[in-house]
């Protein structure tokens, strides 16, 4: 749940970057450098180093757009915080999450291990899409 937190204030930060700056993908952008710095650092205090390149010439392309959907995912929590608040994006960003989540473990896609769709399951995801009613209740 700590890390979780994190994406609160990453949405908070990102959303007043964005206002900041003259374009939503500026800021998002700026995150990713700032993001991007920061991994480097890691790679070499931790002595992990740098993948070569022909390894990463092996990797499939389908698994390189991680980087592109966090782009999309941080570019759109900049343009709608400010329109309807961090609490709104993150719930109805989760509830998407599970909602995949669902589909992506049932079928063992990716090579995660299969977990088949349960009642229970479903009813975890509808009670986050009713959180998302009761949060927006005044």
């Amino acid at each position: 749940m700590i890390v979780g937190s994190l994406v609160a204030w990453q949405g908070a930060i990102n959303a007043q970057l964005g206002k900041m700056l003259s374009h939503p993908l500026q800021a998002a952008f700026i995150s990713f450098l700032g993001g991007t710095l920061a991994l480097a650092a890691a790679l070499m205090l931790m002595q992990v180093g740098f993948p070569s390149f022909q390894v990463i010439k092996g990797v499939p392309p389908y698994l390189m757009i991680g980087g592109l959907l966090g782009a999309i995912f941080v570019t759109s929590v900049i343009l709608f915080v400010p329109k309807i608040g961090v609490a709104n994006v993150l719930i109805a960003a989760v509830a998407g999450q599970l909602i995949l989540s669902l589909i992506i473990d049932n079928y063992g896609l990716m090579g995660v291990p299969k977990q088949h769709i349960s009642v229970s399951r479903i009813a975890g995801t509808l009670l986050v899409i009713a959180g998302l009613y009761l949060v927006n209740q005044k």
